[in-house]
């Protein structure tokens, strides 16, 4: 047998072991965690969506952020919180940060309503294990104007869907 087949055999052998090694090699290269992500890793092993068989699902649905808008200017409100939930399904609250938001009191009242949030938790190898989770959050407000000496409306107005 030559070098050059042994080599071929050998590096054949190790492709086969890294597919079969519990999930796609390259699913999890696209998935390693960024240098800011290393505040979710404190406490252990962290993985994102995409580095997960199953991701965290949200099953607390009829949570809405406490809030009341200060600007009657504004209409559309937006923030993307993002924490680890853990492997029991809980927000981890020391990770709890603001990503970006337009308003910081909507921001707030937004991780206000994280606290209350039960996941099923992501899992990975058949485990239940700890996963990033970025939320985007969005709110908005209508002004109707009603014309002096009428009614107001006897019905709110359609919604739309919110996109700012």
């Amino acid at each position: 047998m030559s070098l050059r087949t042994i080599a071929v055999a050998g590096m054949a052998v190790i492709a086969g072991a890294c597919a079969s090694a519990g999930g796609s090699s390259a699913r999890r290269v696209r998935c390693d965690l960024a240098d800011r992500d290393s505040l979710f890793a404190v406490v252990g092993p962290v993985y994102r969506d995409c580095a997960v068989d199953r991701a965290a699902r949200l099953l607390t649905t009829q949570t809405h952020p406490d809030y009341r808008p200060t600007n009657p200017r504004s209409t559309c409100y937006s923030a993307d919180v993002e924490f680890v939930v853990d492997s029991t399904g809980r927000p981890e609250m020391p990770t709890l940060q603001v990503v970006r938001a337009n308003d910081q009191g909507f921001a707030e009242s937004v991780l206000a309503m994280v606290r209350a949030w039960k996941y099923e938790p992501a899992v990975r190898d058949g485990r239940a294990v700890r996963q990033i989770v970025t939320s985007h959050q969005v709110m908005s407000t209508m002004v109707v104007v009603v014309p002096k000496g009428m009614p107001p409306p006897s019905s709110p107005p359609a919604q739309r869907p919110v996109s700012c």
